[in-house]
């Protein structure tokens, strides 16, 4: 919970096939920001938890998404985030495969 917000954040994480191995991405992250809010999902986020690893010769960019909504902490949702975020990797030539759970 953060009290200074008054809002209770879902932590998701997500999974995506890089063809170089990345440890952060800023302007990945103020897209994914952008579209959470102008599809009014969320009124609060953080990312952490970084990480580059290979799984089955495939290099993987993770990290987690915590998410909140002070106002409507119902639309803070899988289906609704998956329905955000769709195609926001489309302007980023070397990233494939966005996979997101709820952790």
């Amino acid at each position: 919970m953060c009290t200074s917000c008054n809002a209770a954040f879902t932590i998701f994480s997500v999974e995506i096939v890089t063809k170089e191995p990345v440890s952060t991405n800023t302007e990945l992250y103020k897209e994914m920001a952008r579209r959470l809010f102008q599809n009014k999902v969320i009124s609060n986020l953080h990312v952490g938890n970084n990480k580059a690893y290979t799984v089955n010769d495939r290099q993987i960019f993770g990290f987690d998404l915590h998410l909140a909504n002070a106002n409507n902490p119902l639309t803070v949702t899988l289906a609704n985030i998956e329905k955000a975020l769709s195609g926001v990797l489309d302007d980023f030539e070397d990233y494939d495969e966005l996979k997101i759970e709820l952790n």
